[in-house]
């Protein structure tokens, strides 16, 4: 099976996404409550519906990006965090991306692999 955008985009157009609980999880909230450097470079890959980066974004942390092969995730983080840099909404591949972070954040992305 190939996991490529369209069959991401799939998955989120038939609402096929079990692996979203809905929220950011409590492990991954007691760690960033624990983050002190508001200003740490963090990306989120394969973001899905983006919990994670929500529950940053609200805490004011500074530099937070997002990528995911499928559009429609970053399309719905984008209307429902309107001020959220544009340019850190990546549709593409993880392995692909060319830039450094000083944290990586993750859900179950690498569980999709």
């Amino acid at each position: 099976m190939i996991h490529d955008a369209r069959y991401w985009t799939d998955r989120y157009m038939q609402q096929q996404t079990q692996w979203d609980v809905g929220d950011i999880t409590t492990p991954l909230k007691k760690y960033i409550d624990q983050l002190n450097d508001k200003t740490v470079d963090i990306l989120i890959p394969g973001c899905g519906n983006a919990h994670e980066a929500s529950y940053l974004y609200k805490n004011n942390f500074k530099s937070v990006s997002i990528v995911d092969l499928s559009p429609l995730p970053l399309k719905k983080f984008a209307e429902e965090h309107a001020a959220f840099p544009e340019d850190h909404l990546i549709c593409g591949d993880f392995f692909e991306l060319d830039s450094t972070y000083e944290l990586i954040i993750e859900q179950t992305f690498f569980c999709a692999l």
